[in-house]
């Protein structure tokens, strides 16, 4: 990029402006694949097509993050997480090969959590899984709770089933700062 180099005091010249122009051209939004750019008066905004939103489409899909998926057996409910890498660390209770997938077992309707647990004293990540919570979870002194899906679950239906999943997609991401005040 081509910025004019122009001092408190120094007159402005006509070329400073054009290079000025030419910058601002350069760093300039432009439409592209999966997205349009809308400019106003009132500004400018972003729309996304929706196969960049998930959606269907044909056209490439942003993945959610440790996606959750029935996979009941019978009448035992579980919920399948989708394989990934939280920090460039593997999950305990994933294989590099994916083989078996993760399956969480769940009773009723509940919260699926990233748990990240700390070292107090190097504050880095020393474990990392997923839990099944009956209830909202505030993050404590070393564990930091990132919430993945919530599980609705028909009890009444005979057997229960799980009616839906709602996943939140989200990447879970190592932040010491979250934790609580000991």
């Amino acid at each position: 990029m081509n910025l004019p180099d122009v001092q408190r005091g120094m007159t402005i010249m006509a070329e400073h402006i054009q290079r000025l122009n030419a910058a601002i051209r350069q760093v300039r939004l432009r439409p592209g694949a999966g997205y349009m750019v809308k400019e106003s008066n009132g500004g400018t905004s972003i729309a996304f097509g929706p196969q960049m939103l998930g959606g269907t489409g044909g056209g490439a899909t942003i993945p959610c993050p440790f996606q959750c998926s029935d996979a009941s057996e019978g009448e035992t409910l579980k919920v399948e997480i989708q394989w990934g890498l939280i920090w460039q660390m593997l999950p305990t209770g994933m294989f590099p090969t994916n083989d078996p997938v993760l399956k969480l077992t769940v009773t009723e309707t509940c919260f699926i959590y990233s748990r990240i647990t700390f070292n107090t004293n190097t504050l880095l990540p020393t474990e990392i899984d997923f839990s099944v919570e009956t209830s909202l979870k505030e993050n404590t002194s070393t564990v930091q709770h990132t919430l993945i899906a919530v599980v609705t679950v028909d009890s009444e239906a005979d057997p229960k089933a799980i009616s839906l999943i709602t996943n939140i997609c989200q990447q879970p991401f190592p932040s010491p700062c979250s934790l609580a005040n000991a």
